[in-house]
C-alpha cells in the first residue's frame, strides 16, 4: 500500500504517454502516407520528366543533323532575295524610263493633233480657193481670149502704123 500512489502515478504518467505515443504514430503514420504518395507523384514526374528529356535529346539530334541543309537553304534564299531585289531595281528603272517615254509620246499626239488641226483649217482654205478658181475659170477663159483678140489687134495697128510711118518717111 505504500507504493500505490507511486504506482497510481506511474499509471497515470503510463496512460498519457501511451495517448501521446498513440497520437504521434498516428500523426507519423498520415505524415509516412503523405510522403508515400509524394514520392509516388516524385517518380512520376521524374520518369515524365526523363521521357521529355529523351525526346529533347531526340529532336536536338534532328535539329543537329538538319542544321547544314537549313543553313545552305538560307544561303540560297539570300542569294535569291538578292537577285529578285536587284530584278525589282532595273524593273523599276525601266518602268521610270517607260513612264517618260509615255509623258513624250503624249506631247507628241498632242502636237500631231495640233498640226493635223493647223493642216484639216488649211485643206478646207485650198478647197475653198480652188472652188472659187474653178468658178472664175471661164471668166478668166474669156478674158485671156479678149486679151488675145486685143494684142492681135494691136498687132495689126502696130504693122499698120509702122507702114505708115515707113511710107511717110
Amino acid at each position: 500500500t505504500r507504493f500505490l500512489p507511486v504506482r497510481t502515478n506511474f499509471l497515470a504518467v503510463r496512460k498519457r504517454f501511451l495517448v501521446v505515443r498513440t497520437r504521434f504514430l498516428a500523426v507519423r503514420t498520415r505524415f509516412l502516407a503523405v510522403r508515400t504518395r509524394f514520392l509516388a507523384v516524385r517518380r512520376r514526374f521524374l520518369a515524365m520528366r526523363t521521357m521529355f528529356l529523351t525526346v529533347r535529346t531526340m529532336f536536338l539530334t534532328v535539329t543537329t543533323r538538319f542544321l547544314p541543309m537549313r543553313t545552305s537553304f538560307l544561303a540560297v534564299r539570300t542569294r535569291f532575295l538578292a537577285v529578285r531585289t536587284r530584278f525589282l531595281a532595273v524593273r523599276t528603272r525601266f518602268l521610270a524610263v517607260r513612264t517618260m517615254f509615255q509623258a513624250v509620246k503624249t506631247k507628241f499626239l498632242a502636237l500631231k493633233t495640233r498640226f493635223l488641226a493647223v493642216r484639216t483649217r488649211f485643206l478646207a482654205l485650198r478647197t475653198r480657193f480652188l472652188a472659187l478658181r474653178t468658178r472664175f475659170l471661164p471668166l478668166r477663159t474669156r478674158f485671156l481670149a479678149l486679151t488675145t483678140r486685143f494684142l492681135a489687134m494691136k498687132t495689126r495697128f502696130l504693122a499698120v502704123r509702122t507702114r505708115f510711118l515707113v511710107v511717110r518717111t
